[in-house]
């Protein structure tokens, strides 16, 4: 039986490259007239190099690869298997002109484009190149199907995903600086608010002391609204953004919106209040579209967190002073907390008190280790009276016997 078209195309033997030139060439009627000699020349000689760089050039080539339909792809993994070929060279240039034409060649088919770039990022191996064609894809996806960054809806949406891409990049040892452009693209490609400053600050702890640009505090001036705006959702991932040296950076550029972003992640209500007076009223939060009323809400929440980080048991009236709230809406601020999954406690309502059972740690520094260390100490005593007691018992028993 004679061959598919298909098996033809992948099959890598002598005259394979030879084959898809000609079909190429056939394919299209843009092709120069000696485009086809140009790349048997190529092939004659095992020019790898110049052959991928004569068929880049063709751009009417390309456009014939894009239409090929489902031997698209073979014709990919046989430029894929040429790349591999090209010695003492760097390839990611190839790689990006590849891209580019096969984005120009799909002009107004979004899914044929990606599904082509993910054929090519398959097969190659090199971390620049995949990193390059990511971005490139998530910038199609973002620009003209959203639907292919979701999650659900594609492969692409669940690479593109914010612990699975540092993952991934950690595997392929991809240094900081090479992955701006990934978390950037990604960034503003994100479908969702959590998604997005997931990946700003991702892409903000790229950024090194000495390396802090314009780039960086503008990403870092997003980072810190978001962080604002929401410092629940990703309390987990913005608890040290304040010791990020491109969140320091804005000591210069928004001291203002450092000084708000501290009260956030350290601060009660009573310092957003002081912040509040000291700037000019509420008016101050409208150049960074933010909510009066959101942020008191997340400030009482996160206040509340922090008094149970200082105390094990809360008195409903120290509750009331420090979210400066009625008596009555205790109950309600507190299931607001557990809610968070900042906070786990119960409630007394016969004694008013609060009782914590786990909390997180808004702010650990020095007055933190003290109190752990009085903790520890503590439960260190408790420990010792158990085992005095023990031994005092175990004798009383050995006296008893011997009498006995």
């Amino acid at each position: 039986m004679a061959p598919s078209a298909s098996s033809a195309l992948v099959n890598i033997a002598e005259d394979a490259e030879l084959r898809l030139v000609r079909l190429l060439a056939e394919s299209s009627q843009s092709v120069r007239a000696n485009f086809v000699q140009d790349c048997e020349a190529c092939i004659v000689h095992s020019d790898a190099s110049q052959l991928m760089k004569t068929i880049l050039n063709e751009q009417g080539a390309i456009a014939a690869l894009v239409s090929l339909g489902d031997e698209a792809v073979s014709a990919i993994s046989l430029l894929a298997a040429l790349l591999d070929r090209i010695k003492n060279e760097d390839t990611s240039g190839l790689v990006k002109q590849l891209a580019d034409s096969i984005q120009q060649a799909s002009a107004g088919n979004a899914s044929r484009c990606m599904s082509l770039l993910a054929a090519l990022y398959n097969m190659r191996a090199d971390p620049t190149e995949k990193v390059a064609l990511l971005v490139k894809m998530i910038q199609l996806g973002s620009s003209q199907e959203p639907s292919l960054l979701a999650a659900q809806g594609s492969v692409l949406g669940k690479w593109v995903d914010g612990n699975t891409l540092p993952t991934m990049l950690d595997e392929w040892n991809v240094p900081s600086g090479g992955r701006r452009e990934l978390y950037r693209a990604a960034a503003e490609g994100a479908t969702s608010p959590d998604a997005k400053q997931r990946f700003t600050l991702l892409l903000v702890e790229t950024y090194a002391e000495g390396e802090v640009d314009s780039d960086a505090l503008a990403s870092s001036q997003q980072a810190a609204i978001g962080a604002i705006r929401d410092p629940v959702s990703l309390f987990v991932n913005q608890r040290d953004i304040l010791a990020l040296p491109a969140i320091r950076g804005l000591q210069k550029k928004s001291a203002s919106l450092l000084s708000l972003l501290t009260v956030f992640q350290e601060g009660k209500l009573e310092d957003y209040h002081s912040f509040i007076k000291a700037n000019g009223g509420e008016k101050v939060l409208t150049q960074w579209g933010l909510s009066p009323e959101e942020c008191i809400r997340h400030m009482r929440v996160l206040s509340l967190c922090s008094l149970a980080a200082e105390h094990e048991e809360i008195p409903y009236s120290v509750v009331t002073e420090t979210l400066q709230t009625e008596a009555s809406e205790v109950e309600k601020w507190v299931i607001a907390a557990v809610s968070s999954g900042l906070l786990s406690a119960k409630m007394d309502q016969v004694q008013e008190k609060v009782i914590v059972e786990r909390c997180v740690v808004r702010k650990f520094d020095m007055d933190q280790w003290k109190a752990l260390q009085s903790r520890l100490n503590v439960w260190k005593q408790n420990v010792s009276g158990i085992l005095e007691a023990y031994k005092e018992s175990l004798q009383q028993q050995q006296q008893q016997q011997q009498q006995e």
